[in-house]
C-alpha cells in the first residue's frame, strides 16, 4: 500500500513542505550531493494562479533540498502556444530561480534523447535523463485527461511534437512517465484550478499540499479530493500496476491537518481553441507533423488567448489574486513572509 501525505500550508508554505519531505524521508530518496531537477508546471505565459505551480511551493522545495542536494535545476517545456521562459517571468517564478540560485531549463531549447517505450517513439530532455526528478505539479482539471497532476505533469517532458500525440495522450503520458526518473511528487494544492483546465479555468483556493513517491496513488487520492472517481480516469487506470498502485492508498494527514480535504471541482470542458483544434485534426490513428496551416492557426490561437485574457476578465481576476493577503505576494515576486 502506498502512502500519500497531506498537510496545510501553516504556519507557512515552507514549514508545510518541510513536514512533507521529512515524512517522505527525502534524504534516503535523493543521494547526498546529487544534482536534482524540479519539473514544474508552466502551462501558460499569462499570470493566472491555479494554472501553474505556485512560486512559494517551488521556493520552499528548493530551500529544503539545498542543504542536502547538489545543484538544483528547474525546468519545463515550451508549447506550441506557450513560451516557457516568458511564463517563468510573467508568473514571477524567475524571482524564485534568482533567489535560490537555481539553473533554469526551457527543455524546448535544449538537447533531447530519443526513447522508444511500449512501441511509441519520442524524445525527452537530456537533463531529465542525467539526474533524479522531483515533480511539482499544480492540482487542476484538464479537458483531455480529466485531471492534470502527477502523471500528466511529465507530459511536459515530451518533445515539441507532443501536441500531435493528443490522439493517444494516455499512452504517451504513461510512456514518458516510464522514461523520466521521478523520485517523488509534491502536488501544489494551495491554489488549484477547476473547470476549463488546463489554462483558462477558475482559480480555487484549496489550502493544502500533498506528496507521495507513487504517482498513481497520489493522482488517485487527489481525484477523490477533487470529487472525481479515479476508476473512471483513463490515465490513472492505464498507469495502475505499471507506474504505481491506485487502489486504496493510505492517506496520512500531517499536523495541523486533521482530515483529507474534499471538494467538488467543476469538470473541465474544451475551450474555443480546443474545439477548433479538434475539428481541424479530426480522428487520427497515427501521429503526424504540423501541416502548412499550423503557423497561421498558431498565430490565431495566440491572438484569441490574448483577447480572451482581457475580455473574459482573466487578467482582472489575476490582479485581484495579487492583492490576496495570503498568497498575493508570491505573484508579485516577493518571498514568503514569516517563512524563516
Amino acid at each position: 500500500m502506498s502512502d500519500v501525505f497531506y498537510t496545510k500550508p501553516e504556519p507557512s508554505v515552507l514549514r508545510s513542505v518541510e513536514r512533507l519531505l521529512k515524512a517522505l524521508d527525502f534524504t534516503s530518496l535523493l543521494p547526498a550531493g546529487q544534482d536534482v531537477l524540479l519539473k514544474i508546471n508552466l502551462t501558460w505565459d499569462y499570470l493566472r494562479p491555479g494554472v501553474v505551480t505556485s512560486p512559494w511551493v517551488v521556493d520552499a522545495v528548493a530551500r529544503v533540498l539545498a542543504g542536502h542536494c547538489g545543484t538544483i535545476h528547474v525546468g519545463e517545456s515550451s508549447q506550441i502556444l506557450v513560451d516557457a521562459t516568458d511564463a517563468l517571468v510573467n508568473t514571477r517564478m524567475a524571482d524564485v530561480v534568482d533567489r535560490n540560485g537555481l539553473v533554469w531549463h526551457d527543455f524546448s531549447k535544449e538537447s533531447w534523447e530519443e526513447r522508444v517505450v511500449d512501441g511509441l517513439s519520442f524524445s525527452i530532455p537530456r537533463v531529465c535523463a542525467r539526474m533524479p526528478v522531483v515533480s511539482l505539479p499544480v492540482v487542476k482539471t484538464h479537458y483531455r485527461s480529466v485531471l492534470s497532476i502527477a502523471l500528466k505533469n511529465q507530459y511536459g517532458c515530451l518533445d515539441d511534437n507532443r501536441h500531435n500525440y493528443h490522439y493517444r495522450l494516455t499512452d504517451y503520458a504513461v510512456a514518458v512517465n516510464k522514461a523520466v526518473p521521478v523520485v517523488f511528487t509534491l502536488a501544489d494544492g494551495t491554489v488549484s484550478l477547476e473547470g476549463g483546465g488546463p489554462k483558462p479555468g477558475k482559480p480555487l483556493r484549496t489550502d493544502f499540499l500533498s506528496a507521495s513517491t507513487d504517482r498513481v496513488a497520489i493522482d488517485s487520492s487527489l481525484a477523490r479530493v477533487m470529487g472525481l472517481d479515479p476508476a473512471r480516469i483513463p490515465l490513472i487506470a492505464s498507469a495502475d500496476g505499471v507506474l504505481g498502485d491506485a487502489p486504496n492508498p493510505r492517506e496520512i494527514c500531517l499536523s495541523p491537518m486533521e482530515k483529507v480535504p474534499r471538494y467538488e471541482f467543476e469538470p473541465a470542458r474544451p475551450n474555443f481553441v480546443a474545439r477548433v483544434e479538434g475539428l481541424l485534426r479530426g480522428r487520427r490513428t497515427e501521429p503526424k507533423t504540423d501541416g502548412p496551416l499550423m503557423g497561421a492557426l498558431k498565430r490565431g490561437a495566440r491572438l484569441w488567448y490574448r483577447i480572451a485574457y482581457r475580455l473574459l476578465g482573466q487578467k482582472a481576476e489575476a490582479e485581484r489574486w495579487m492583492d490576496d493577503p495570503r498568497y498575493g505576494p508570491q505573484w508579485r515576486g516577493l518571498p514568503e513572509d514569516g517563512a524563516e
